[in-house]
């Protein structure tokens, strides 16, 4: 390269350096950053053992099979989960018809029955099955009635409003393996041996209290179920409560009054820490729009909110957990209650006291959790301390037909523990099995008048 051709060069990568230093200053006087707006956070980070499937939370606290016209049953969720699981994941909703005659409804043959606690709705039934349809006619449901499936195609099972007295058919698609448990149960089952015993079913017997009423399947003898006796541990400290309530930390206040109760809030929100019952409630002021709209999922909004907010699993024991137990909706006040029931050894727990720990309530006020409630305790041991032996049909009849109540207004039966405190125990509280029916919404236990746990006179508490 001559000298002349080197300059030259030089020229033109000076020139090529000068215009790309004037772009670049240029894009930097020009640039103007496009800064996205962070959307306000609605919740902090999920908290708790762990999250779990809605299946998981809605389950039936009774299970009856029917086979050649008897009746077995249990009210424990080791017989009702063998069956629940395979059912939820075995089959496929592809019509439906509704039929208003609930006569039409009564040849059940041989099947098999679920009954929930409360009444649920169209969005969970869509959670917990398959369905190729999104109009379901029938709004709400409480019990599902599944007959053999084992044959072939256009198989149905019907679901029942045992309140309203309306029911629906839906033809279904049985998966092999649900068909297979059928075959199994229903043609090997051997109703004079003690298969129903090991399987957890007793033979049972129908009861209707009154014409309007549903069918109630009770064991003919009286069950035994074992007590226990237990102690209770703190389920989680504020700050956890906090943070996961709380979408913006530095805008919370806390305020203490008298050592009994610590109160946060963030001008609009409230969490209460209620030291002498140990419970928290959370407050968070509905929508303000003047206009109301029905929720069209307040359980599966519940569901979702206590999911992420310490959750149903309340320790790694796979007994205790959270599960649905009533739902109740009011049009004069656009709210919606749900209520999340402890279980555990296999049944649900119920206690009149403000004390205990067997609640989870969320209220829903214009689609918005309003107010969220739960126990600071959580059982952390128990141990079987003797065996109960719980009425049998005849005994439960008389103390249906003795007790100061209407029979007509029974809508549910079911056999759960309740908390007992008394003193003079080496525990911090004992489970008690023993009956309990529904009435107007609220579980009551049945039993003698004279005493909680025992006695001569009958009645309802």
């Amino acid at each position: 390269m001559t000298k002349k051709q080197f300059e030259n060069f030089k020229t033109i990568l000076l020139n090529v350096l000068v215009l790309t230093s004037l772009f670049l200053t240029w894009q930097i006087w020009t640039f103007e950053p496009e800064y996205e707006k962070e959307a306000a956070p609605t919740e902090a980070s999920p908290v708790g053992i762990q999250e779990v499937n809605i299946s998981d939370v809605v389950k039936p606290n009774q299970l009856v099979y029917h086979i050649d016209n008897q009746h077995f049953t249990s009210f424990n969720f080791n017989a009702i989960n063998n069956f629940y699981n395979e059912f939820i994941s075995g089959i496929k909703i592809k019509s439906f018809t509704v039929e208003n005659d609930m006569e039409d409804l009564e040849g059940r043959g041989d099947s098999v029955e679920l009954i929930f606690p409360t009444l649920l709705s169209n969005d969970v039934l869509k959670k917990l099955v398959s369905i190729s349809k999104d109009d379901i006619p029938l709004s709400t449901f409480d019990r599902i009635i599944i007959p053999s499936i084992a044959s072939g195609k256009n198989n149905e099972i019907i679901l029942l409003n045992t309140s309203s007295q309306v029911g629906m058919r839906a033809t279904i698609e049985a998966s092999s393996k649900m068909k297979e448990w059928y075959t199994n149960v229903f043609s090997s089952f051997d109703i004079s041996s003690s298969e129903a015993e090991e399987m957890e079913m007793a033979r049972a017997k129908e009861l209707q209290v009154s014409n309007n009423s549903p069918i109630f399947y009770l064991p003919i003898q009286g069950q035994s179920i074992a007590s226990f006796g237990g102690s209770t541990d703190e389920l989680a400290n504020e700050e956890d409560f906090k943070e996961a309530l709380f979408p913006e930390q530095d805008t919370v206040e806390k305020n203490t009054f008298n050592n009994i109760s610590d109160l946060y809030t963030d001008g609009s929100r409230d969490l209460t820490f209620n030291y002498d019952n140990e419970y928290m409630v959370f407050k968070n002021p509905p929508s303000t729009s003047s206009q109301f709209d029905a929720n069209e999922s307040p359980i599966l909004d519940a569901y979702g909110f206590i999911n992420k907010h310490f959750g149903f699993r309340v320790t790694d024991l796979n007994d205790d957990k959270y599960v649905l137990s009533e739902w109740v909706t009011s049009s004069q006040k656009n709210t919606d209650q749900i209520t999340f029931r402890l279980y555990t050894e296999g049944y649900p727990v119920y206690s009149s006291s403000t004390e205990d720990l067997d609640e989870v309530n969320v209220t829903l006020e214009n689609n918005d959790v309003s107010t969220y409630k739960r126990m600071l305790k959580i059982i952390q041991y128990t141990k079987e301390i003797s065996e109960r032996q719980l009425p049998g049909y005849e005994e439960v009849k008389e103390l249906l037909e003795e007790g100061s109540f209407k029979t007509s207004e029974i809508q549910n039966m079911t056999v759960g523990y309740t908390i007992d405190r008394s003193a003079n125990q080496p525990y911090d509280f004992s489970l008690i099995p023993q009956w309990f029916v529904k009435l107007n919404g609220t579980w009551t236990p049945l039993q003698p008048t004279s005493n909680a746990l025992g006695g001569e006179e009958v009645g309802l508490e």
